[in-house]
C-alpha cells in the first residue's frame, strides 16, 4: 500500500519503514534532497549575516553607558519638576483668590459709579423738568434706560439715590418722569398737528423714541399722516361745479400720489429714529386710510356717473335690443357693398334717446374707471414693495406681530383683503357691461352705415370703423391693468366679432346671388362686386385682428403683472390670432365658392373660343401659318385678361392671388381634358409645346409666384407628345428620370402617345414601363 507523505519538503513526517514501492521511495528521497538544500541555503544566509549582526550588537553595547546616564538624569529632572509644579499650584491658587477679590472690587466700584451717575441723571432730569427743558429731560431719561436693571432695582440704589426732596426709589421716579414727558409730548404733538406746525410736529415725533414710547409715537404719527390723507380726500371732493370727465380719476390719482409722497419723504426719518422696519406700521395705517378715502371717491364717482342706473338700463333695455336686432333692408342704391337681400343692423332710437345710454357718457365713464383701476394697481404695487422692504428689515417679527392678527396681512405685510381692490373689482364688472353695450352698439352702427367707395380703398367703411373701435376698447381694457377684465374683454370682442361682424359677412355671402331675376346682368354684376368687397373685408380684417393682438401685447406693462397673470394674458390675446386664422379659413372658403360661381363656369367657354379653328395635326405650311398667327395664345390671353380684370381691380392683392391660383388650377385641368380629346402629329405637338410655354409665361407674369408647378402635368404631356419614337420614353423613365418626378401614370403616358397619329400604336401598346 503506498505511503502518505507531505508534498513539500519539511512539512510532514514519513514512515520510511512502511515504504515498499520503489517509486514512493524515490519520491521521498527527492523530497529529502530538496529539504536538505533548503536548510543549507538558510544556514548560508545566517552565516552571511553574522558579521552584520555582530557589529549591531557591538554598537548597542557601546550605548549602554549613555543610556544609564540619561536614565539617572531623567529621574533627577522628574523630582525637580514635581516640586516646581507643587509650588506653582500653590501660587496659582493665591493669584485666583486675588483676581476674584479684584473683580469684586471693580464690580463694586462700577455699581457705585453707575448709582452715582443714576442719581446725578435723576437729579438733572428733575431739574430739567422744573426748567421745562423737555428735550434735555428726554435725553437724560434715554440715558437712564442704559442703566442695568439689577442696579436700578437693587437695594444699594434704593438706599443711596432717594433724597429728602425726592424720597421715591429710582424706578418709580424714572417711571413718573416718563409718564409726565409722554403726556407733555402727546399734548404738544397734537397741538402742533392742529396748528399745522411742521417743525414742532417733527420735533416731538423725534422725542417719543427717546422716552421709550416707540409704539405710541408711531401711532400718533400715523394718525397725523392719515389726517393729511383724510383732509386731502375731503378737499378733493369739494366742488362748486359739475365735475369734468376725468374729475374722479384725477382725484384718486392725486390721493395716491400724496400717500406715496408721504411715504417717500418720511420713511428715512422714521427709520433713523424708530429703527429699521418701523415704517411698516405707518404704511399699514396709510393703506387703511387710503382705502377709506378712495372708497369715498369711488362711491361719489358711481353716484355722479349713475353707474348702477346705467348698468341696470343696459341689462334691461340696451343689450336685449342689441343682442336681438331687428333685421331691416339696407339701402343699396349706389352701394355695391350691401346686397339688397342682406340684413343690416339698424340703430335703435329709444337707446339713443335714453340719457342713461348716451354712448359718449358711457365712453367717458368707462375711460375714467379704467384710469382709476390702473392707478389702484400701481399704488398697491408701490405699497407692497415698500412694505416688503420694511418687513424684511424687522429683527424680531414675533414681537412686531404680537398685538396684530397676522392672518389679516399678506406676505408683504399689507391687508389681505383691501376694500379699495374689492370695490374697484366690483366696478370693473359694471365696466364690462358698459363696454359690451358700447362695443355692440358701435359695431352694429358701423355695419349699418357701411358703404363702399372705390376711390377710398379695397374695403368698405365698416372695416376701418370697427377696428378703430376694437383698438380703442382693447387699449382701454389693457389700461385697467386687471387681467380678469382684459381676458373678459378679449372674450367679449371675439364673441361680438363672430356674431355681429363675421356673421354679418357670412349672411351677405350666402345670399349674394339670390333674387336676381329682373335686370339679371346688371344685378349679378352688383352682387359680384358686393361679394368681392365682403371678401376684401374678411382679408383685411384677418390682418387687422392679428395686428391688434400684437399691438395689445406691446402695450401691456409687464411690471404690473405676475408671471402667471402675464401667461393668462398671452393666452387670451392668442385667441385673437386664432380668430384671425378662422377668418382666413372662412375667407378661403368664400373665395372658392365665389370662384366656383363666377369664374370656373367661364373657363371652358374661354378655351372653346381660343381653340376656334385651331388644330394640332399640321403640315409645314399650316405650321408656318400658325406660327405667325399665334391664334390660340392671342385669343386666350385676351379673353383671360378680360375675365380677371374686374377681380384684379377690386380684390385685395392677397385675395386676387388666391383667386388666380384657383383659376390657374382650373385652366390646367380644363386644358388637360381638351388635350386628351385632340389629335396630334409631330408639328402639331411642337405647336402645342410653344402654346403651353407662351401661356405659362403669361400666367406667371400676372402674379409674384410661379405657375410652373401648376402646369407640371401639362409640361409632361407636351414632352410625351413631342417624342419622335415611343421608345424615347426610356430616356426619361426610371433611373434616367433624374430629380424629376413624373405626374403621369403608365396608362396615361400610353394614352397620350396614342394621340399622335404618326406614331406606331402597336409599339406604344407593347411598351414595358
Amino acid at each position: 500500500m503506498p505511503a502518505v507523505y507531505s508534498e513539500e519538503p519539511g512539512t510532514g513526517t514519513v514512515d520510511y519503514k512502511s515504504l515498499t514501492n520503489i517509486n514512493d521511495i524515490k519520491e521521498c528521497l527527492r523530497n529529502l534532497d530538496a529539504e536538505e538544500n533548503a536548510i543549507d541555503a538558510r544556514l548560508d544566509r545566517i552565516l552571511d549575516d553574522k558579521t552584520r549582526l555582530e557589529e549591531t550588537i557591538y554598537q548597542l553595547s557601546s550605548m549602554k553607558p549613555k543610556l544609564t546616564k540619561l536614565k539617572s538624569d531623567g529621574s533627577r529632572m522628574v523630582t525637580i519638576i514635581s516640586g516646581t509644579s507643587s509650588l506653582a499650584e500653590r501660587v496659582s491658587e493665591k493669584v485666583r483668590k486675588l483676581d476674584l477679590e479684584q473683580s469684586r472690587v471693580k464690580e463694586a466700584i462700577r455699581q457705585v459709579e453707575e448709582v452715582q451717575e443714576l442719581k446725578q441723571c435723576i437729579t438733572s432730569m428733575q431739574d430739567a423738568m422744573l426748567r421745562r427743558d423737555y428735550d434735555e429731560a428726554a435725553t437724560l431719561l434715554h440715558q437712564s434706560f442704559n442703566v442695568d436693571h439689577s442696579i436700578l432695582e437693587g437695594s444699594f440704589a434704593e438706599y443711596t439715590v432717594p433724597t429728602s426732596e425726592n424720597p421715591d426709589n429710582p424706578t418709580k421716579t424714572i417711571s413718573d418722569i416718563k409718564a409726565a414727558l409722554f403726556d407733555i409730548f402727546s399734548q404738544r404733538f397734537d397741538s402742533a398737528v392742529s396748528n399745522r406746525d411742521q417743525k414742532e410736529i417733527t420735533r416731538y415725533f423725534k422725542l417719543f423714541p427717546l422716552i421709550g414710547c416707540y409704539t405710541e409715537g408711531l401711532e400718533r404719527y400715523s394718525n397725523f399722516v392719515c389726517g393729511l390723507v383724510r383732509n386731502q380726500g375731503s378737499e378733493s371732493l369739494r366742488m362748486n361745479k359739475v365735475p369734468n370727465t376725468s374729475f374722479y380719476a384725477d382725484a384718486i390719482t392725486a390721493l395716491f400720489e400724496n400717500v406715496a409722497l408721504i411715504i417717500n419723504q418720511h420713511q428715512p426719518m422714521v427709520k433713523a429714529h424708530y429703527g429699521p422696519g418701523s415704517m411698516l406700521r405707518v404704511i399699514q395705517r396709510l393703506q387703511e386710510e387710503t382705502d377709506t378715502q378712495s372708497l369715498r371717491i369711488l362711491e361719489r364717482y358711481a353716484q355722479d356717473r349713475k353707474i348702477d342706473r346705467r348698468v341696470s338700463e343696459i341689462r334691461t333695455v340696451g343689450l336685449s335690443q342689441l343682442r336681438s336686432p331687428t333685421l331691416t333692408r339696407a339701402n343699396t342704391s349706389n352701394n355695391p357693398a350691401s346686397s339688397s337681400s342682406s340684413p343690416s343692423l339698424q340703430p335703435h332710437e329709444p337707446s339713443v334717446a335714453n340719457p342713461l345710454l348716451d354712448p359718449r357718457e358711457l365712453d367717458s365713464s368707462s375711460s375714467e374707471l379704467a384710469i382709476m383701476s390702473r392707478h389702484s394697481v400701481l399704488f398697491h404695487r408701490f405699497l407692497a414693495s415698500r412694505a416688503k422692504e420694511e418687513l424684511q428689515a424687522i429683527s424680531d417679527p414675533d414681537e412686531f406681530w404680537k398685538d396684530s392678527n397676522r392672518k389679516s396681512y399678506d406676505s408683504n405685510g399689507l391687508l389681505t383683503v383691501s376694500r379699495l381692490s374689492k370695490r374697484v373689482s366690483d366696478l370693473l364688472e359694471s365696466y364690462l357691461i358698459m363696454e359690451e353695450y358700447l362695443l355692440r352698439r358701435s359695431v352694429n352702427m358701423a355695419m349699418t352705415i357701411d358703404e363702399y367707395d372705390e376711390s377710398a380703398g379695397e374695403t368698405s367703411s365698416c372695416v376701418d370703423d370697427v377696428f378703430f373701435i376694437l383698438k380703442k376698447v382693447t387699449n382701454r381694457c389693457i389700461s385697467t391693468a386687471s387681467v380678469d377684465t382684459i381676458t373678459s374683454t378679449i372674450n367679449l370682442i371675439i364673441k361680438i366679432m363672430e356674431s355681429d361682424y363675421i356673421g354679418h359677412f357670412q349672411r351677405k355671402m350666402s345670399t349674394a346671388f339670390s333674387g336676381h331675376e329682373t335686370n339679371k346682368s346688371k344685378s349679378i354684376e352688383i352682387a359680384r362686386t358686393a361679394y368681392m368687397i365682403v371678401l376684401n373685408n374678411l382679408d383685411v380684417s384677418s390682418v387687422y385682428i392679428q395686428r391688434l393682438s400684437e399691438e395689445a401685447m406691446e402695450n401691456v406693462d409687464k411690471n404690473l403683472l405676475e408671471d402667471e397673470s402675464y401667461q393668462r394674458l398671452q393666452k387670451a390675446l392668442q385667441q385673437l390670432v386664432d380668430m384671425s386664422e378662422k377668418m382666413k379659413k372662412k375667407l378661403n372658403s368664400g373665395l372658392e365658392q365665389f370662384f366656383g360661381q363666377t369664374v370656373k363656369p367661364r373657363i371652358r367657354p374661354l378655351f372653346q373660343e381660343a381653340y376656334r379653328d385651331v388644330k394640332y395635326v399640321l403640315d409645314e405650311e399650316e405650321y408656318d401659318e400658325a406660327e405667325s398667327n399665334d391664334a390660340f395664345v392671342r385669343r386666350f390671353t385676351q379673353g383671360f385678361t378680360k375675365l380677371i380684370e374686374s377681380y384684379r381691380r377690386i380684390l385685395t392683392e392677397s385675395n386676387f392671388t388666391y383667386m388666380l391660383g384657383l383659376t390657374v388650377d382650373s385652366v390646367a385641368k380644363q386644358w388637360e381634358k381638351i388635350v386628351l380629346q385632340t389629335r396630334f402629329n409631330q408639328l402639331g405637338s411642337l405647336r402645342f409645346d410653344k402654346d403651353l410655354r407662351s401661356l405659362t409665361y403669361y400666367l406667371s407674369n400676372l402674379t409674384d409666384w410661379s405657375t410652373r408647378d401648376k402646369m407640371t402635368r401639362l409640361n409632361h404631356i407636351a414632352t410625351i407628345l413631342n417624342f419622335e419614337e415611343p421608345s424615347e420614353i426610356f430616356e426619361f423613365w426610371g433611373s434616367k428620370a433624374g430629380p424629376n418626378t413624373w405626374r403621369l401614370t403608365v396608362t396615361e403616358i400610353k394614352k397620350l402617345m396614342a394621340l399622335r397619329i404618326d406614331l406606331d400604336h402597336d409599339e406604344i401598346a407593347n411598351l414595358e414601363l
